[in-house]
Formats: structure tokens, C-alpha cells, sequence
């Protein structure tokens, strides 16, 4: 079977070819114009991009795909009038404008919300968002006919269809975690309308079929059958093999510790981590982040004059000692556990004989410490996890990976494909098109990874304790 993923990223959008055992046999990608904003986009170049990268695919593999799945970011803005078009740019999950709402949602609303979803709310949420719309740009909002996340605009584009998930829909807020439904009495408290939000569908679900004009632009055969997919933290998460045993991490411009757990085990995790549904309908995810994660280190690379690649050689080129400054990853907010967006960087115990190589360094590490702080916190309230799997920078950096195998106690593992979204995509694409039973079936089979040695331990313990005390844990 021939399963091709796409995830729409903030950054870059990429698709790849699966088949039912996990193997990729071809991975295309194109990045993404970000130079007029970094919180807007145009949705139409999201087709536009995936549409070219669909048609070069199938060139590629030398056959139409049997499936065509869908993951992408999370949190957008972007409404649909009734004729399919956006009555505006997308407003990306990065756009926190919306405090004054957020605000509002927590005055009024903060235990219905963690009844309802298990968030309290944050500005970079959905629901802010389309209430700023309406309150600013009452114009526009009165144009949506359906307000849509990234993949679930790609999948109307390819079928015709307004559908979402319920991953996507926890990110939105007011999805009722229980039934996987809008919480329409608290949509019409809020005066929202809720016809305006797209029915929700399994994520392991066929929605649509690919239609003659879509087949016209991709490539791929009319009638090919379109899976509903999940949110990229699902993806990621389903892609990583997280489950009650194994956590994720991965550092990329954000820093995400990803887990799970049975449903309503979330609620002991309200204020600190976020709860979403999960690609698997028999868990809950949980996510633990920091804003800047792997920007910071772009921002130190700059602010220095040095490349990131430099600045990966400099912190390598030092040990991990009790001698370092203590590095706070803040320039975009604390995020969890402590839902702060306000910006606040720092350095502690800086003195005049540190190197730059030490910053560097520290700036990993530092980087890495509130990740810990939320898996420490994941596992005093709901359980150890005995595995965690390193992504991204965590793997492919030896800097971030000696730092991460210093600092968690868990058993290290290497994915053998790091492509987590679309990974986890294609296994839930192999689920809706029943060559396995259930997500953890699939898992089983299509994920796999290496474990790794731990890093000599030195003075990571003792480090992370000075950043729980300067952090005000």
C-alpha cells in the first residue's frame, strides 16, 4: 500500500510516501514565505505548495497513492465563506494578540473551560482568536462559513469537505474531551456561532474522495480516498511511539515534551500542561512546552555574530559542569508549567571568566531544563514513564542530545525516522484504511527506534536544581 502524508508546517510544508510497514521510500519539501509576518499566512499558497509537491510525488513513486492522510499546525485562524475562499490571511498558533480575550475566557470561564477541555485559556488558542475577529473585524466574521485549521483547509481543497478532528479541535477550545463535540451551550454563551466550527470526525477516518479538479493539479487519481488526520502534535506524538510508558521531546523552535494517558487523567495537569485528544481515541495527550526552545538558540547565534552550526561546535567543545551559568530560555515567555507568555530571558551566575563556548553551552542545557521541569511535574501527578524518544534538534544535534541524555532519567531512544508528523500521519492513514486494528497496532509495526547511551551524568542534577531555584519553580 502506497500512503502519502503531508504536513502543512509553520515553516515548511513537506509530504512523503509510506508504505503499510513504516518505510519511506520518498520525502519532498518546499519551505514556506514567512518574510511580510511571522504569525500569517496564505492559505492558498498552502495548496499552492502542497498541490506542486503532490504532483512531483507521484512522479517520484511512478503511481497514484491509495491514501492521501493530512497533519499540520495547530491553533490557526483562517475562516472559509461559503464560497471556499479566505476571508483573510491565516492568523498561525505564534499570534498571541489575543490576551484581552484570553483574559476574559479565564475571568469567566476558567473551570468550564478545564471541565469541558482540560485547558484553562491561552492566546494562542483558536477561540481568542475568532472572538478578537468578531470584536475588531465583525465584517469578517460574519463572511466565515467555517473556520478551519491548516490541514483540514487542505483537505477541503483536495474533497470539497469542511471537516476537522478532534485533535484540531481540542486546540481550538470547547470541544468536550468526553465526547469529542463541540460544547455548543458554551459556544451560544459566548454568542459564537457554532455552525461557523467544521463537524468533527475520527482522525483514523476517510472524509472524502479526491476530486476531478484536485486530481487535475496533483496528480493524484480522482477518487483516491482523503483520511481526516490528526493536529501535528498528535502526529508527532502518534509518530514518535508515545504512549503511557514513553514520553517525546523535541527542540525545534519550540521545545515539546509530549505524552499520554487515559482520559480525565488530564484534569491533574489543568494550569500546568496542556490536554488535547490524541490520535489514538483511547488516550489523552499532554504537551509541555517553551516558547523559544531551539530559537533561543538562533536568537544567541545572532545576538553573537556566529552561525548555529558555530554555536552547536562551541557548546560541544566545553563539558557540563557546576561552573556554567545558568541560562533561562524565556525571550518568548515561560510557557509550561507555568502558562506565562510574557517574555523573560535570562542569565544567573554570569561572571566575567565565562567564554562564549561556556553561553553556548549553557544556552543548551538551559533550553532543555523547563522540558525536564514538565516531565518531573507529568510524573509526580499522573506516573513514570519509563522510555523517552529524542526528535529533532534532541536527536540530530550531538550538543542537545549529550545535554537531553544528561538531564532525563528516562531510557534514551533514537527514532530510525525522525519525520514524526509524517509518520504518525501515515499510521493513522493505515488504520483508517484497516490494515491494522487500532493506532497502538500500527505503532507496534511502522515505528521504530535505537536506544542510546546516557551521557556521563557531571553536574546536570545540581544545574537543573539552580535553574528550578532561579526559575521559582
Amino acid at each position: 500500500m502506497k500512503i502519502i502524508s503531508v504536513d502543512i508546517g509553520t515553516s515548511r510544508i513537506k509530504t512523503a510516501c509510506f508504505d503499510e510497514s513504516g518505510n519511506m521510500s520518498c520525502l519532498l519539501s518546499k519551505r514556506l514565505d514567512r518574510a511580510s509576518s511571522p504569525n500569517i499566512q496564505d492559505a492558498d499558497e498552502w495548496f499552492q505548495v502542497t498541490a506542486t509537491l503532490l504532483k512531483e510525488l507521484v512522479e517520484q513513486i511512478g503511481s497514484s497513492p491509495d491514501v492521501i492522510v493530512l497533519t499540520g499546525n495547530m491553533h490557526a485562524l483562517l475562516g472559509i465563506d461559503r464560497f471556499g475562499n479566505p476571508v483573510s490571511p491565516a492568523v498561525l498558533w505564534s499570534d498571541n494578540s489575543a490576551v484581552k480575550e484570553s483574559e476574559f475566557l479565564n475571568e469567566r470561564y476558567e473551570n468550564e473551560l478545564i471541565s469541558i477541555s482540560g485547558n484553562q485559556s491561552t492566546p494562542v488558542f483558536t477561540l481568542p482568536k475568532i472572538m478578537q475577529m468578531k470584536q475588531n473585524r465583525k465584517d469578517l466574521y460574519d463572511r466565515v462559513c467555517t473556520f478551519m485549521q491548516s490541514k483540514d483547509y487542505i483537505t477541503f481543497k483536495l474533497t470539497g469537505q469542511r471537516v476537522t478532528d478532534p485533535t484540531d479541535a481540542s486546540g481550538v477550545l470547547g470541544m468536550d474531551l468526553n465526547s469529542g463535540r463541540w460544547s455548543e451551550d458554551f459556544f451560544a454563551d459566548l454568542k459564537i456561532d457554532v455552525v461557523k466550527l467544521p463537524e468533527i470526525l475520527p482522525s483514523a477516518s476517510v472524509c472524502g474522495y479526491i476530486t476531478a479538479e484536485s486530481a487535475a493539479v496533483t496528480g493524484i487519481q480522482q477518487g483516491t480516498p482523503v483520511v481526516v488526520g490528526t493536529g501535528d502534535l498528535a502526529s508527532a506524538a502518534t509518530g514518535s511511539g508515545v504512549d503511557s510508558n514513553t514520553v517525546s521531546l523535541t527542540l525545534g523552535t519550540a521545545g515539546q515534551l509530549l505524552a499520554s494517558g487515559p482520559h480525565g487523567e488530564g484534569r491533574k495537569l489543568a494550569r500546568k500542561l496542556f490536554v488535547f485528544a490524541n490520535s489514538n481515541p483511547e488516550e489523552e495527550l499532554y504537551l509541555g512546552s517553551v516558547p523559544s526552545g531551539g530559537f533561543s538558540f538562533e536568537w544567541f547565534s545572532k545576538l553573537h555574530n556566529i552561525t548555529v552550526p558555530d554555536f552547536f561546535k562551541l557548546a560541544d567543545s566545553v563539558p557540563l559542569s557546576g561552573n556554567l551559568p545558568v541560562f533561562m530560555p524565556y525571550v518568548l515567555g515561560r510557557g509550561a508549567p507555568y502558562m506565562d507568555y510574557t517574555p523573560a530571558g535570562a542569565w544567573h551566575k554570569l561572571n566575567a571568566l565565562h567564554q562564549l563556548a561556556d553561553l553556548c553551552k549553557a544556552a543548551v542545557f538551559g533550553a532543555l531544563c523547563p522540558l525536564r521541569q514538565c516531565t518531573d511535574l507529568l510524573e509526580a501527578l499522573t506516573g513514570t514513564r519509563k522510555n523517552i524518544i529524542l526528535q529533532a534538534l534532541a536527536c540530530r544535534e550531538k550538543a542537545v542530545r549529550d545535554c537531553a541524555c544528561a538531564l532525563f532519567k528516562q531510557e534514551k531512544f533514537i527514532p530510525a525516522n525522525s519525520e514524526a508528523s509524517l509518520l504518525g500521519a501515515a499510521v493513522v492513514g493505515a488504520v483508517a484504511m484497516k490494515c491494522y486494528s487500532s493506532i497502538p497496532a500500527a505503532s507496534e509495526t511502522m515505528i521504530k527506534s535505537t536506544k542510546v547511551s546516557d551521557a556521563a551524568q557531571g553536574d546536570a542534577q545540581a544545574l537543573f536544581d539552580e535553574f528550578i531555584s532561579f526559575a521559582g519553580e
